[in-house]
Formats: structure tokens, sequence, C-alpha cells
């Protein structure tokens, strides 16, 4: 019996569409990566004359972190090269073809805007150091308000159903009830009876029980 092979389809406009579109949009975050790159070194009050991203000894490729997208580059792939790499203008060649980025920045405004063939993509920087913040375990009892401790109603292991005292916190000559959330399993007391606590100090943390 023959069969006739039949060609496979054409992609549809709107696939190859897409294909582009996101291929753009990489290139997009590549050229804002790059303009700031430009942008920081033309701003550098020491060893301006320096490459971006210059160091004596590379042991990592170069990260730029935007809330859209995480580029990783230099080395770049061999399909990318970079023609111009400018605060402003970027133009790379990807696969032969060159494409030209314009990138703009507004006071006020931390985004960065890149305008290219395909639209305007529009980016928004993260910092290379995010602020540290203070890991609380899940299960914290926090004081409400500053204050002293007049009493420790628990002890580590005590079963508590919910809304069940926990301690009472002294403040402003009233007593003020730290009752459990739920009902656990109390797995560490952290404060003592006289002690002075601030807003936001872990007091205790209770283990919900599984249901």
């Amino acid at each position: 019996v023959y069969k006739r092979q039949l060609p496979a389809p054409a992609p549809s406009i709107e696939t190859a569409a897409g294909t582009a579109a996101e291929a753009e949009g990489r290139l997009a975050a590549l050229a804002a990566a790059l303009a700031l790159a430009a942008a920081n070194r033309r701003d550098a009050r020491v060893l301006a004359g320096l490459p971006a991203g210059w160091r004596n000894v590379r042991s990592q490729p170069r990260r730029t972190r935007f809330a859209e997208a995480d580029v990783v580059y230099d080395p770049l792939p061999d399909t990318i090269t970079v023609i111009g790499a400018g605060p402003d203008t970027v133009v790379l060649e990807h696969d032969g073809v060159r494409h030209t980025f314009e990138v703009a920045r507004y006071d006020g405004d931390p985004k960065v805007y890149v305008d290219h063939a395909g639209g305007c993509a529009v980016l928004t920087p993260l910092p290379r150091l995010p602020e540290p913040v203070e890991h609380v375990a899940p299960g914290s009892l926090l004081a409400p308000m500053p204050g002293s401790v007049l009493r420790v109603e628990v002890a580590a292991g005590d079963r508590v159903a919910k809304g069940q005292a926990v301690l009472v916190l002294e403040a402003m000559k009233m007593e003020h009830r730290v009752t459990a959330p739920v009902a656990g399993v109390v797995s560490g007391v952290h404060v003592e009876k006289g002690r002075q606590v601030e807003a936001g100090a872990v007091l205790a943390i209770i283990q919900e029980e599984s249901t």
C-alpha cells in the first residue's frame, strides 16, 4: 500500500510573529543591560576609562537582573555580536541581521524603555544587592507594641488551643493578652517575665497542628 508523505504544515503568521517577537524581546533586554553598563561607565568617577565590567581575573559571566528578565552575558552566544553599545543606542547583530535599539530613562522613573523595530520594551532594573530582611520563622508570635512581659502562660512543648493566652504584655499601664492564632504546639518561647520587648519582636513560635 502506497502512502503519500504529506509535507509538514508551514508555521502560521501568528506563530512566526510570536517567535520573532520573543527573540526581539530577549535582544531588547540585552540591549537594556548593555546600555545601563555603558551609562555606569560614562558616569563613573573612578577609573572611567576601563571597559564596563572589567576584571583582572574573570570567574563569572556578567548579569543584569530586571523584574521581567534575567540577562546573563559577557561572554555572549556566537550568534550575537555587539556592533555598538552606548547609554542611549545599542546595535546588535543576531544571525547576520542588525538590530538597533534606542534606550531611554527618565528622571524619577526607575524603568528602562527600549524602542526597537517590533515595538517598545519596558524593563524594571532590580538592585544587585537587595536590602537585607529579617527572617521570621512560620508561626512566630510578634509583639504588637513595645512593652514589658508581665506573664508567660506557656512553655515549649505545650499544646495550645486557638485563642488561648500565650503571654501577657504590659504597655501604657495596661495589660495586653497575646493569644495563639491557631491550635498547635509551642515550639519555642523567646522571652521571659520582666523582659522589655520592641514592637515586632518574636515572642514565641507555635507549630500549627495538621488536620
